[in-house]
Protein backbone atom coordinates (compact mmCIF):
# COMPACT_ATOMS: atom_id res chain seq x y z
CA UNK A 1 0.00 0.00 0.00
CA UNK A 2 1.32 3.39 -0.69
CA UNK A 3 2.02 6.40 1.91
CA UNK A 4 -0.64 8.27 0.19
CA UNK A 5 -2.89 5.79 0.41
CA UNK A 6 -1.99 4.84 4.13
CA UNK A 7 -2.09 8.98 4.58
CA UNK A 8 -5.33 8.88 3.48
CA UNK A 9 -6.70 5.99 5.39
CA UNK A 10 -5.59 7.46 8.21
CA UNK A 11 -6.89 11.01 8.10
CA UNK A 12 -10.37 9.25 6.88
CA UNK A 13 -10.11 7.19 10.40
CA UNK A 14 -8.91 10.26 12.35
CA UNK A 15 -12.53 11.81 10.83
CA UNK A 16 -14.62 8.96 11.63
CA UNK A 17 -12.96 9.06 15.16
CA UNK A 18 -13.83 12.44 15.84
CA UNK A 19 -17.59 12.03 14.50
CA UNK A 20 -18.15 9.31 16.30
CA UNK A 21 -17.34 10.94 19.77
CA UNK A 22 -19.54 11.75 22.28
CA UNK A 23 -20.39 15.09 22.65
CA UNK A 24 -21.19 15.03 26.37
CA UNK A 25 -19.05 12.25 27.51
CA UNK A 26 -16.23 12.67 25.01
CA UNK A 27 -16.48 8.97 24.40
CA UNK A 28 -15.12 7.49 21.35
CA UNK A 29 -15.53 4.21 19.28
CA UNK A 30 -12.61 2.31 20.41
CA UNK A 31 -12.94 0.21 17.62
CA UNK A 32 -11.48 2.76 15.77
CA UNK A 33 -9.56 3.73 17.96
CA UNK A 34 -7.42 0.88 17.67
CA UNK A 35 -7.94 0.96 13.59
CA UNK A 36 -6.45 3.86 13.75
CA UNK A 37 -3.36 3.16 15.98
CA UNK A 38 -2.82 0.30 13.51
CA UNK A 39 -3.00 2.38 10.33
CA UNK A 40 -0.71 4.71 11.73
CA UNK A 41 1.93 2.30 12.57
CA UNK A 42 1.77 1.22 9.20
CA UNK A 43 2.03 4.78 7.99
CA UNK A 44 5.13 5.20 9.95
CA UNK A 45 6.86 1.86 8.87
CA UNK A 46 5.81 3.03 5.04
CA UNK A 47 7.31 6.88 5.11
CA UNK A 48 10.56 4.99 6.81
CA UNK A 49 10.55 2.52 4.06
CA UNK A 50 10.27 5.76 1.84
CA UNK A 51 12.89 8.12 3.49
CA UNK A 52 15.32 4.82 3.03
CA UNK A 53 14.39 5.00 -0.51
CA UNK A 54 15.00 8.63 -0.82
CA UNK A 55 18.59 8.41 1.46
CA UNK A 56 19.63 5.45 -1.93
CA UNK A 57 18.40 7.52 -4.83
CA UNK A 58 20.70 10.50 -3.02
CA UNK A 59 23.44 8.34 -2.07
CA UNK A 60 22.83 7.02 -6.13
CA UNK A 61 22.86 10.98 -7.31
CA UNK A 62 25.94 11.51 -5.29
CA UNK A 63 28.13 8.58 -6.69
CA UNK A 64 26.90 9.89 -10.24
CA UNK A 65 28.05 13.71 -9.63
CA UNK A 66 31.15 12.26 -8.45
CA UNK A 67 31.75 10.01 -11.21
CA UNK A 68 30.73 12.99 -13.48
CA UNK A 69 33.43 14.52 -12.19
CA UNK A 70 35.86 12.20 -12.20
CA UNK A 71 35.03 11.81 -16.26
CA UNK A 72 34.86 15.42 -16.93
CA UNK A 73 38.37 15.85 -15.54
CA UNK A 74 39.35 12.79 -17.69
CA UNK A 75 37.70 14.38 -20.68
CA UNK A 76 40.13 17.69 -19.62
CA UNK A 77 43.21 15.67 -19.84
CA UNK A 78 42.31 14.03 -23.14
CA UNK A 79 41.30 17.29 -24.96
CA UNK A 80 44.99 19.24 -23.55
CA UNK A 81 46.60 15.80 -24.64
CA UNK A 82 44.83 16.35 -27.99
CA UNK A 83 45.01 19.82 -28.73
CA UNK A 84 49.33 19.34 -27.90
CA UNK A 85 48.94 16.55 -30.22
CA UNK A 86 47.57 19.00 -32.31
CA UNK A 87 49.80 21.47 -31.97
CA UNK A 88 53.05 19.58 -32.37
CA UNK A 89 51.18 18.38 -36.08
CA UNK A 90 51.10 21.79 -36.93
CA UNK A 91 54.49 23.02 -35.70
CA UNK A 92 56.59 20.05 -37.66
CA UNK A 93 54.36 20.67 -40.80
CA UNK A 94 54.80 24.13 -40.85
CA UNK A 95 58.96 23.71 -39.80
CA UNK A 96 58.83 21.74 -42.92
CA UNK A 97 57.27 23.81 -45.25
CA UNK A 98 54.39 21.24 -45.81
CA UNK A 99 50.83 21.74 -46.81
CA UNK A 100 49.46 18.46 -47.35
CA UNK A 101 50.13 14.99 -46.64
CA UNK A 102 47.38 12.58 -47.43
CA UNK A 103 47.60 8.83 -45.85
CA UNK A 104 45.30 5.89 -45.44
CA UNK A 105 43.62 6.87 -42.33
CA UNK A 106 44.21 10.39 -41.72
CA UNK A 107 43.92 13.72 -44.97
CA UNK A 108 46.56 16.40 -43.01
CA UNK A 109 46.12 19.98 -44.68
CA UNK A 110 45.70 23.74 -43.88
CA UNK A 111 43.05 25.81 -44.21
CA UNK A 112 43.22 29.22 -44.81
CA UNK A 113 40.94 31.16 -41.92
CA UNK A 114 40.44 34.72 -40.52
CA UNK A 115 40.14 35.38 -36.78
CA UNK A 116 39.47 39.35 -35.45
CA UNK A 117 41.79 40.01 -32.87
CA UNK A 118 40.70 42.62 -30.28
CA UNK A 119 44.06 44.21 -29.32
CA UNK A 120 42.35 46.71 -26.94
CA UNK A 121 38.61 46.78 -26.52
CA UNK A 122 38.26 49.91 -24.87
CA UNK A 123 39.62 51.70 -28.31
CA UNK A 124 36.86 49.90 -30.47
CA UNK A 125 33.90 52.46 -31.33
CA UNK A 126 31.16 52.22 -29.30
CA UNK A 127 28.75 50.91 -32.47
CA UNK A 128 31.00 47.55 -32.64
CA UNK A 129 30.18 46.41 -29.03
CA UNK A 130 27.42 44.51 -27.77
CA UNK A 131 25.84 45.33 -24.18
CA UNK A 132 24.87 42.42 -22.35
CA UNK A 133 22.89 43.90 -19.48
CA UNK A 134 20.80 41.80 -16.92
CA UNK A 135 18.75 42.61 -14.04
CA UNK A 136 17.58 39.99 -11.48
CA UNK A 137 16.17 40.16 -8.06
CA UNK A 138 18.81 40.11 -4.99
CA UNK A 139 16.86 37.48 -2.69
CA UNK A 140 18.68 38.56 0.02
CA UNK A 141 18.59 42.13 -0.25
CA UNK A 142 14.65 42.00 -0.62
CA UNK A 143 14.74 39.66 2.20
CA UNK A 144 16.48 41.77 4.50
CA UNK A 145 14.34 44.54 3.57
CA UNK A 146 11.30 43.45 4.56
CA UNK A 147 12.43 42.24 7.66
CA UNK A 148 13.50 45.39 8.53
CA UNK A 149 9.89 46.38 7.95
CA UNK A 150 9.81 47.39 4.32
CA UNK A 151 7.33 46.68 2.02
CA UNK A 152 9.14 45.35 -1.45
CA UNK A 153 6.61 45.69 -3.90
CA UNK A 154 6.51 42.01 -5.60
CA UNK A 155 7.99 40.36 -3.04
CA UNK A 156 7.25 38.41 0.31
CA UNK A 157 8.39 36.31 2.64
CA UNK A 158 7.34 32.46 3.02
CA UNK A 159 7.25 30.27 5.58
CA UNK A 160 8.18 26.79 4.82
CA UNK A 161 8.77 23.11 6.38
CA UNK A 162 11.23 21.45 4.48
CA UNK A 163 11.40 17.79 5.64
CA UNK A 164 15.25 16.47 6.62
CA UNK A 165 16.17 12.94 6.26
CA UNK A 166 19.34 11.61 7.90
Amino acid sequence: MSLYSLTDECRNLYDALMASADEETGEVDISLVNALAERQEAWEDKAVAVACVYRSLDEDAARVGREIERLTAMKKRLERERDRVKEGLSAAFTALGVEKVKGMYADISFRASEQTIIDNADAVPEEYMTVKTTYTPNKTAIREAIKAGKEVPGAHLEQRKNIQIK
